[in-house]
């Protein structure tokens, strides 16, 4: 590109480069006739050759400069130049989101001061239809008095055909949600991904991802948990864990509504919430508990349990209890629960006090997802539990903890694991036909991918891609398999395929998969 400095463009006189990225160089100049500071993004000239992105920058530049609001960058001008096309805005002076991350630790205060006026920004323009689609902390200008203002605001999407990424990738992988990496029309959700990727940064001073790549970085938003922010931030509570993990789910369905709903999340988590001691009462990945579309328990796991203060023996006395039974709830509130999980898909992260097994009161945060088939109708939910304050372990918690398995045992268990698969899955296609064998094979595919199991299933081939030591992962994903086979074809044909395959085992393999009692999930549905 030319040297500008010095130059005039338009009625622009260029005083200096004060920036350069892949897709524009940014220079502050001053227009003479309202005497103020702008800054002018000039674009590369190669870009004038493509009649196609030079009416797409049109059109959206006249979006993005619509865009009146007090935290976002104001757009005076736009056009084209001697070859060259640009947008002048605002100039300020403070920097951006980026350089006071890299200053060090954030105060809580400037973060929710910062969250809620970017927030502010992106709900004011999801409302007006535009989704910024490159979210990040670079593209959050400063001005002397610390106020955000959002910037670049509808050229990622014109990056989408003319690759000024230099990738083809629409986005920045630090901060791109999972959807962003396949085809198809982005939602504001990848707003809200991105902003809760901010977010972590500016509480831990990383990115959630790293990797050699960029597309390691994008594969590994699309596969990997977010990462433990409390390993990095001890100090801070589990419910900042639960407002980031929602805000940066891997389905943009479970995401928050709105950046507004995330920032009153974050701001509860961090003003309102003493820290929690980490015990090993409950560990930070969570209690898992799955039921039905009835709201009966089908599932809990040893740490669900432990948070219950009931036996391993307890497991099978509170299969097909109601979840107001089990937690000591008012019934018309888990109904509420339901309908809201039937409804849109998920019940957003909220405090709770529960009953144990003692009677006594237990605070926790408690979320859940649906499962649902390809017809979009209502399976079963999956709830986890995170206890909000340290308690005494009790005797009893000492016979909870969680059954590891070896090797052995373990080659043993996968091996009826993936034949009881078999036989389920045959048995649907069998009644039902192969729409019901794609959905089973969904259904645990979409329940492995949420608790992080590597368990995959594509067209009733059964892959387990590491040892998972851990027969709840087993437990967990027969119980759905099982439930969801009983309400489609009945308890009787289901039983009688598993039989079948039980008896094609050997009976070593019979006694050490005894442990996992599936068949007592029968007594109850």
């Amino acid at each position: 590109m030319q040297e500008l400095v010095g130059q005039t463009l338009g009625q622009y006189q260029v005083i200096a480069q004060i920036g350069k990225g892949g897709m524009s160089t940014v220079y502050q100049a001053t227009q003479g006739s309202m005497k103020r500071s702008v800054a002018i993004k000039v674009l590369p000239p190669n870009l004038m050759h493509d009649d196609k992105f030079v009416s797409r920058f049109y059109r959206e530049v006249q979006i993005a400069a619509s865009l009146q609001h007090p935290h976002i960058l104001p757009v005076f001008d736009f056009g084209e130049h001697d070859g060259l096309l640009y947008i002048v805005m605002a100039y300020v002076d403070g920097g951006t989101l980026s350089d006071v991350i890299l200053q060090g630790q954030m105060t809580s205060n400037d973060i929710l001061r910062y969250t809620d006026q970017m927030a502010a920004a992106l709900d004011y323009a999801h409302r007006k239809g535009v989704i910024h689609r490159d979210f990040k902390p670079a593209n959050v200008l400063l001005d002397g008095h610390g106020n955000t203002y959002l910037t670049d605001f509808g050229l990622a999407k014109m990056s989408d055909s003319s690759q000024l990424t230099g990738t083809g990738i629409l986005g920045t992988p630090s901060y791109m949600a999972p959807e962003q990496s396949e085809p198809g029309d982005l939602t504001i959700a990848a707003d809200i991904y991105a902003l809760g990727a901010t977010v972590f940064q500016m509480l831990t001073g990383r990115v959630p991802f790293e990797a050699p790549t960029p597309l390691g970085v994008l594969m590994a938003h699309m596969t990997h948990p977010v990462p433990n922010i409390l390993q990095l931030r001890p100090e801070l509570s589990e419910a900042v864990q639960l407002v980031i993990d929602r805000a940066m789910a891997k389905s943009p369905a479970l995401r928050h509504a709105s950046a507004g709903e995330f920032t009153r999340d974050l701001q509860a988590a961090l003003g309102n919430r003493q820290p929690i001691t980490q015990t090993s009462e409950v560990p930070q990945s969570g209690a898992l508990l799955m039921t039905n579309t009835l709201g009966q328990i089908i599932f809990a796991d040893q740490s669900c349990l432990k948070l219950l203060r009931r036996h391993q023996s307890d497991a099978r006395a509170i299969m097909g209890k109601a979840l107001h039974e089990v937690f000591g709830l008012e019934r018309k509130l888990t109904e509420q629960w339901m309908q809201r999980i039937s409804q849109s898909g998920q019940l957003a992260t909220q405090e709770v006090t529960i009953k144990d097994a003692k009677g006594t009161d237990v605070s926790v945060m408690c979320s859940a997802i649906a499962t649902r088939d390809d017809k979009g109708v209502l399976v079963g939910a999956d709830f986890t539990l995170r206890a909000l304050q340290k308690r005494e372990p009790s005797k009893s918690d000492s016979q909870g903890s969680v059954t590891r398995i070896d090797t052995t045992d373990e080659t043993f268990i996968q091996n009826y694991f993936v034949k009881q698969m078999n036989a389920l899955r045959a048995a649907l296609i069998q009644w039902g036909g192969k729409r019901l064998g794609s959905n089973l094979d969904n259904i645990i595919n979409d329940t492995a991918q949420r608790n992080v199991w590597p368990v995959t299933i594509h067209e009733g081939q059964v892959q387990i891609d590491q040892q998972m030591h851990d027969l709840d992962a087993y437990r967990a994903l027969l119980a759905k398999a099982i439930a969801y086979a009983v309400n489609l074809v009945g308890k009787k044909i289901v039983i009688k395929a598993m039989q079948a395959a039980d008896s094609q085992l050997d009976g070593r393999i019979l006694q050490v998969v005894s442990s996992l009692r599936v068949y007592d999930l029968f007594e109850v549905l």
